[in-house]
């Protein structure tokens, strides 16, 4: 049994040792000004072989540190030979919204331990990355490209979530104005269950300088500018005043995608968070009108199929029934059309129309 544990002892040992040197050479290529094809071999050699070694905390965080930053490394490889596809190569929405999570949970690391390696380095690059990805979108948004700068609007979030829901949302509109409304779906989605559309806030100060209201990033950059006299007048905006249009927006794209339940759904939601709001009431009430309306799209069809069978008994019959059918199904849609639009004289025309082919007279008296 001795033995046994001996031997144990002794592969955890060899075990650390290997993983500590693969740190070491980890550490070393990656800290080079140049690095060589043999370079980029024994890094990947070592970053896959420390993937099954690693086993403490730290160990285990510079282990997918070295991982995810693979992909820099071999983009700083080929130095000034470096093409802007090998620099496209990084953009990928995979790639993105792992570099931007590994170097938080880096940073939080070290903050942790209180040993910096790496973070005044990733600190730096996480806000030259971003501020590269925020240029590419901003340039394709003003050459009018809205699809392309949707994509890269949405890899600024992804690469920091935490402090990217604007980006998030320039993403969603960018898309239908592109016309891209499969992603632009996916967007307004993402957007309407975000942390920034229910509980952001977005901080604004009067120039001084110009007399114009500016958006400022944080509300420590504000409280500085304005002990520098450099603004005053500070506004706080909730984001979640947005949220009732966002939803109205999101109802339009189920509509559009025939995903009449949702958008029933988020209609329903939003009117609860603005009960007021006319541009959501006329949103809902289309909807439900042409649901009622779609529903009676056989009318003529059967109206002349009934006229033409008046000698059969048993063939009208049936197609009275099937007429009673189709009007009782649509009722619900008109009658929530009605509660929305009581004004609406086709709705009326038709509700009452309705009742009367269904045999409730005393309510399409009611109708005025």
């Amino acid at each position: 049994m001795k033995k046994l544990i001996l031997g144990a002892t002794l592969l955890v040992s060899v075990a650390t040792f290997a993983q500590k040197d693969e740190l070491k050479t980890l550490k070393k290529i990656y800290d080079k000004e140049e690095i060589t094809k043999k370079d980029l071999e024994s890094y990947k050699a070592a970053s896959d072989a420390l993937q099954g070694l690693a086993s403490e905390e730290s160990d285990k965080v510079y282990a997918k540190f070295y991982k995810v930053m693979y992909p820099t490394v071999v983009l700083a490889s080929k130095g000034a030979k470096a093409t802007p596809q090998d620099q496209m190569n990084l953009y990928k929405p995979d790639f993105i919204q792992e570099y931007g999570t590994t170097i938080d949970e880096t940073i939080a690391f070290e903050k942790k331990s209180g040993k910096k390696v790496y973070t005044d380095d990733l600190i730096e690059e996480k806000k030259m990355f971003k501020q590269g990805l925020t240029s590419l979108a901003l340039s394709l948004n003003t050459a009018k490209k809205y699809k392309e700068a949707a994509v890269f609007f949405y890899n600024v979030y992804l690469f920091d979530k935490k402090a990217e829901g604007k980006s998030l949302q320039n993403a969603a509109i960018l898309s239908v104005q592109g016309e891209d409304y499969k992603s632009a779906l996916k967007f307004y989605e993402e957007l309407e269950a975000s942390d920034y559309l229910n509980n952001g806030i977005v901080y604004y100060a009067v120039n001084k300088a110009t007399g114009n209201e500016e958006e400022i990033a944080t509300k420590e950059d504000r409280t500085k500018f304005i002990s520098l006299n450099l603004y005053e007048k500070p506004r706080d905006f909730k984001v979640s005043e947005d949220k009732p249009e966002i939803m109205r927006i999101l109802a339009l794209l189920y509509k559009q995608n025939n995903d009449l339940d949702k958008a029933k759904e988020i209609y329903a939601k939003a009117r609860i968070l603005a009960p007021d709001n006319e541009e959501l009431k006329k949103g809902e009430f289309e909807l439900y009108y042409n649901l009622g309306y779609n529903g009676l799209n056989e009318e003529e069809k059967l109206v002349n199929e009934i006229n033409a069978s008046r000698a059969d008994k048993k063939k009208f019959d049936e197609l009275m029934a099937k007429r009673k059918a189709m009007f009782l199904s649509t009722i619900p849609n008109f009658e929530k059309a009605y509660s929305l639009n009581p004004s609406d004289e086709n709705t009326k025309s038709i509700l009452k129309m309705a009742y009367e082919v269904t045999g409730q007279p005393e309510k399409a008296k009611a109708i005025k």
